[in-house]
Formats: structure tokens, C-alpha cells, sequence
């Protein structure tokens, strides 16, 4: 019998070992499987999916079971009501209105333009332009047809060989082509740039035309260009870098020889093998670096404008950390550059902050959003009432259309008034007059008041249709409807777990205060430093009261002073510490009763500590050890909930297949 049994359980245990994850039951919620499946699934996502597989038994046992009690505690609020909750609804629905749109923008707007942004500042382009331009405002199509020409008479003369940086100088509109003191575009010459430092039609054509072409006539906001491709040149990682700087000490010819030798000198040091940071501390005349060994210490980036262009071209031409540049002369004087350190490239992930901001900050940003609102709008149906909006404002001048919408949405018999539908929303007139008076002017003097009109009521629609369109992403959407649903679940375990622990822990004052009797000995003060902190933002006031203490004044009398005199605006605080915080109460711990530090500073507060004593160990009182009471008696009322909760949804627990996890 014994050996049929042993079979029966190896038999068992291979069909367990050979059985897929989502066959394999780790446990049982009122008869449901939680199969390890789920489990990988879930740990993967708490952990990472490279470190889940290396943790330990322990750590996925652990995990299983605070699951299981998420699990059931999410079982009982549904059970419980709570998800029917009015104010719990009425919470997701405020939420669901501030994320929906936002979550939709990032992911339909900004995202693809982001990581569009991140590919192409991979690479440097160096590029002219020329350019004819328009009206910003409703160009005419005199104006239009006017640019047009223009580009495309001097398209036929790039034809006839005529050198480009010529054309520019004379012909293009920018008006920095033929202005000399122009840092940037003088002869039409953009220098080098990158992915969001231009506007977008000018950059698609950049990285779009081969080196040594010019691109085709090119639309933008400014008017019409054609630019020419000199040069692509791959980014570089950022490096951290020092130098050595010696200025000249006047304009003649005898200064910058003298300027030369003496760098000589300090570049013969650095070749006898005297380090880098040792000279640059003792000889450079940069004061900002010089104490720091020369370390410029901020990354320098590739391709920023923000430094000399020689400094960063002798710089990025090095290759080794270690490695010295040949001297290298800028208007700041002469420099040695050594490369100290060539940084990872960043990932989009990491750059993703910085690149959102500039994204968002770039008119591309906009155009984007607005075709995504006129794609949407293709879904759904929307009208506006355009009798009704004639009628109106049929009389008013197109430039007072805004200053009287304003007025009409203050009258209650008109501001209720249907306008606008889209879908089944309806949005009335003061909807609408609040929204056009946020917007910039659509004066057009060829347009009518009622076309004027219309032209708020497209932007309000491509502005609803946003919003609109974002709730309907939890049955598009599967990430959204995992944000919600997980919101939905936080509030419902909030609000259990307040209802069941948290409020029932501070409630029964008794039984707060039984805990307490019982587990005095739990409940006890150390040793601690007694500090006397003197603070304030004056730092002539703290120096002087420093220099009392320093001529023999004891520290009572000094308070005395401080507390009997109103310009003494110095606050006094006494602060107990048994041990090492990581704060500046630290540098107080190694003085002897009497003494005091010198002024200290945190953030924009400055003090002085005063070592006061030791505060002898004690029993702390009722009120002291309410904190930590209150947690006792939680984490006890929450093992019974799960204890109760187990027993009520029949839960069973098989911990020992968790050896199969991520094989």
C-alpha cells in the first residue's frame, strides 16, 4: 500500500512539474484558480521581469500571500457595495475627467513626436536657407502667389550656378542673411542643428535632403525656403571635461606671445607628468574651475550652443578619457582641454522629461493636436446651430465678437441656450462664449461676424471632441482601462481598509490605552542629545550672537537677551536626538555639553546648535506612544481581516508549487 501511495505521489508531482504555468494552480478564491500564470504575470510587473527571475522562494511566497489578501480584501468591497459607492463613483468620474484628455495627448501627440525628436537628434545638420515671406495673419493669395515666385525664380538661378550664400545675402527675407553681426543665419547659413531646433516643415526637408542638394520650395508658419544640405555629422555622447585657461593680459602682440609661453610652460608640467588637476588648481586663471581641478562639471552636450564653437570642437574631437587637446585659442583666452569621462548615451526613457518639455514648447505640438481633433471629428457627428448663432451676432462687428459672446453668456434667459452638438452632447451658448473668449483673435477682413463666429465654433469642437473621445478609451484602450481600473481599486481598498482598520484603530480609546499597559516595556526613549537650536535667516544676527558666546557670554543669558529684545528676530528650539539622522543635527552629536557649532546652513535657514545635555531614557507616555500604538493595533486588525476574509472566500494556498515560478 506504502509503495502504491509513493507512485501515486511522484506520479503527481511530475504531472505538476510538466504542466504548463497557466495550468498550474498556486490557489483557490471561493473555487477560482489563481494559476502561476497570473503569478508570474503580476510579480513581473511589481519587480521587473530580469530581476523576478532571480529572486528567491521566500521573497515569491511572500508576495503570494500579501496577493491572495489583496485579492480577497478587492472580493469583499465588491461583495460589500462598495464599488456602487456614490462618492467612490463620483471620485473616479473627477478623475477620469482631469487624466482621459492629458493620457490621450501624451499617447496621440506628443509620444510619437518625442520619440521622433529623440531619432533625429541622433545627428547634426549643417544647412542654409532663403527665405520669402509671408504675412503672419490670412496672407493673401497676392501675398502667397508673391512668395511663391520669388523662391522659385531663384530655385532657376541655383540652376544657372549661382553660389547659394549669394542668393541668400541678396535675395532671402530672413532678415539676419545680410547682417554680418548675426550669430546665426548671416549669407542664409543656419550652422549646425537638430531634431526641435527648428520648426517642423524646415527639419523634415534638413533631414530629408541628401548633402551637397537643395531641398524642394518648403510651407511654413514664416513663409516659403528652399535650404541647402552642407553637412550630417553623427551626435556624440555627452562628455564630462576640464581645462586649464590662460587669458591674455592685453590685445598686443607681445601679450599673446606672452599668453603662448606661458601655457607652453604649463603644458611641459603636464608631459613631465605632473597631473592635470594638480596644475590646473595651481595655475589656471578660470576661478570658477580651477578649484575643482579644472572639471567643468556640468555634461557638456554635443552640439550646444552655449560654449565657444572652437572650445567644443577641440573638445569633441577627443577619444580617450585622459586624453589632452593641442592648445586650443577662443576670445576667453588660451585653454588645455583634457576629457575626463565619455557618458552613456541616454535613452529615450531618460531623456523623455526633457524631450516632452521642448515637444510641448514647439508649434508642432499644436498642429499635431489640432489634425487629431479633425481625424476624431470624422468619427462622430457634431452641428452647430448657425441660424441661431446669425441671429445672434448677425449685427456685430467681427473684432467685438468675443467682448459680446462675454456678455450674451451672462444673461440666464440666452446662456442656457443648445448651440453645439457633438455626438449626444449638447454645449450651450455660454459654453461657448466662455471657450472663445479664451482664444487668440479670428479677425479676418474678408470673413462676415457669423464666419468669424464659426471659426471659434471649429476650435471648440476640436477641443470637446478631444475630451469626448478620451472617455471613450476604456473600450479602446487596454493600458487606460488598466489606469482606471486600478484607480477604481485603490479607492475601493481605501476605503474598506479605512472602514475596517484604520478608523477602528483610533477609535476605541480603551482599547488604545489596554495596548498600551500591556506593552509598556515596548514604549521607551534612549539616551538622547539635548540641542538648543538658535535660527533665522540673519546671518549678521547669528554671527553676532555667535560672537557672544565666543567672548564668554553663557548660553542663558544670551537667550534672555534674545527673547527681551524684539530685533533679535532669532527663533530658539530645543531638539532631542538619540542617534545619527543624515541631518544637520549630525554635526552637533560629537560636542561636549557647553559648546556649539559655528553658523550652519540649511536651505534658506541659518543656525547655530548648542550641545545642552543628555536627556536620560524613559518610558514615553500615552500620548507619546500614540503613533506607534495606533500601528500595532492596525497591523493586529489586519491580520484578522485577512484571517476572516480567508475563512469567508474558502481560500487555499499551494506554496510549495511556487518552485516552478519563472523556469
Amino acid at each position: 500500500m506504502i509503495f502504491f501511495r509513493c507512485i501515486a505521489l511522484l506520479a503527481a508531482t511530475l504531472a505538476i512539474s510538466t504542466a504548463s504555468a497557466q495550468d498550474v494552480i498556486l490557489a483557490e478564491i471561493d473555487g477560482h484558480p489563481f494559476t502561476l500564470e497570473e503569478f508570474e504575470r503580476e510579480y513581473a510587473k511589481t519587480v521587473g521581469s530580469e530581476a523576478a527571475k532571480n529572486d528567491s522562494l521566500a521573497e515569491y511566497t511572500d508576495f503570494l500571500n500579501r496577493y491572495i489578501n489583496f485579492r480577497i480584501k478587492l472580493k469583499e468591497a465588491r461583495t460589500a457595495g462598495y464599488f456602487e459607492d456614490e462618492e467612490l463613483i463620483s471620485e473616479i468620474n473627477g478623475y477620469r475627467a482631469s487624466f482621459a484628455k492629458p493620457y490621450l495627448i501624451d499617447n496621440e501627440v506628443l509620444e510619437p513626436l518625442i520619440r521622433d525628436v529623440y531619432e533625429r537628434r541622433k545627428e547634426f545638420i549643417h544647412a542654409s536657407h532663403i527665405m520669402a515671406l509671408l504675412p503672419r495673419e490670412n496672407p493673401s493669395p497676392a501675398d502667397t502667389l508673391r512668395a511663391w515666385n520669388k523662391i522659385a525664380a531663384l530655385q532657376d538661378s541655383l540652376a544657372m550656378g549661382i553660389p547659394f550664400a549669394d542668393l541668400a545675402f541678396r535675395y532671402s527675407e530672413d532678415p539676419s542673411a545680410n547682417s554680418p553681426t548675426s550669430s546665426r543665419g548671416y549669407r542664409g547659413d543656419l550652422g549646425r542643428f537638430t531634431g526641435g531646433n527648428m520648426i517642423l516643415p524646415f527639419e523634415i526637408a534638413a533631414y530629408s535632403t541628401p548633402v551637397g542638394e537643395v531641398s524642394d520650395i518648403i510651407r511654413s508658419a514664416f513663409g516659403y525656403h528652399i535650404l541647402k544640405v552642407y553637412d550630417r555629422e553623427d551626435a556624440k555622447p555627452d562628455y564630462l571635461a576640464s581645462h586649464i585657461m590662460v587669458r591674455f593680459s592685453g590685445n598686443t602682440a607681445a601679450d599673446s606671445s606672452r599668453g603662448f609661453a606661458r601655457m607652453d610652460s604649463l603644458k611641459t608640467l603636464i608631459d613631465e607628468g605632473i597631473p592635470f588637476a594638480e596644475v590646473a588648481m595651481a595655475h589656471s586663471d578660470d576661478q570658477m574651475s580651477a578649484p575643482h581641478g579644472g572639471s567643468l562639471q556640468a555634461a557638456i552636450e554635443f552640439g550646444t550652443p552655449n560654449i565657444d564653437r572652437t572650445f567644443h570642437d577641440s573638445l569633441f574631437t577627443l577619444e580617450t578619457p585622459g586624453e589632452i587637446s593641442d592648445v586650443v585659442e577662443t576670445p576667453y583666452g588660451l585653454h588645455l582641454i583634457q576629457l575626463n569621462e565619455i557618458l552613456p548615451v541616454r535613452t529615450m526613457d531618460q531623456e523623455y522629461d526633457g524631450l516632452s518639455r521642448l515637444v510641448q514648447a514647439l508649434p508642432r505640438s499644436k498642429t499635431a493636436e489640432t489634425a487629431l481633433a479633425k481625424s476624431l471629428r470624422e468619427l462622430y457627428t457634431s452641428s452647430v446651430d448657425t441660424l441661431l448663432l446669425t441671429r445672434f451676432i448677425g449685427g456685430i462687428e467681427p473684432d467685438s465678437i468675443q467682448t459680446y459672446l462675454q456678455q450674451l453668456a451672462t444673461i440666464d434667459s440666452v446662456a442656457a441656450t443648445p448651440l453645439i452638438s457633438l455626438q449626444d452632447s449638447v454645449y450651450s451658448l455660454k459654453q461657448f462664449a466662455n471657450f472663445a473668449s479664451t482664444q487668440a483673435s479670428s479677425v479676418n477682413d474678408e470673413l462676415s461676424s457669423t464666419e468669424s463666429a464659426l471659426v471659434y465654433a471649429d476650435a471648440f469642437l476640436d477641443d470637446r471632441v478631444l475630451f469626448y473621445h478620451s472617455f471613450k478609451l476604456e473600450h479602446t484602450d487596454e493600458e487606460f482601462k488598466r489606469i482606471m481600473q486600478d484607480f477604481q481599486e485603490g479607492l475601493a481598498l481605501f476605503a474598506i481598509m479605512e472602514d475596517s482598520v484604520w478608523n477602528a484603530s483610533s477609535k476605541d480609546t480603551l482599547h488604545l490605552t489596554k495596548h498600551y499597559e500591556a506593552n509598556i516595556e515596548r514604549y521607551q526613549w534612549p539616551d538622547r542629545h539635548r540641542l538648543i537650536e538658535l535660527s533665522g535667516t540673519s546671518d549678521s544676527l547669528l554671527a553676532r550672537a555667535k560672537n557672544l558666546l565666543d567672548i564668554g557670554t553663557t548660553w542663558a543669558d544670551l537667550e534672555a537677551r534674545i527673547k527681551a529684545d524684539s530685533i533679535w528676530s532669532l527663533q530658539i528650539d530645543t531638539v532631542l536626538v538619540a542617534d545619527s539622522t543624515g541631518s544637520v543635527y549630525d554635526q552637533a552629536l560629537g560636542l561636549t555639553p557647553g559648546q556649539y557649532t559655528d553658523v550652519l546652513s540649511v536651505r534658506v535657514r541659518r543656525l547655530i546648535l548648542y550641545m545642552d545635555g543628555i536627556e536620560p531614557a524613559r518610558s514615553k507616555t500615552f500620548e507619546e506612544s500614540i503613533t506607534e500604538i495606533s500601528t500595532e493595533i492596525q497591523e493586529i486588525l489586519e491580520q484578522r481581516l485577512h484571517q476572516r476574509l480567508r475563512s469567508k472566500y474558502q481560500v487555499k494556498i499551494f506554496p510549495d508549487r511556487l518552485k516552478m515560478a519563472f523556469q
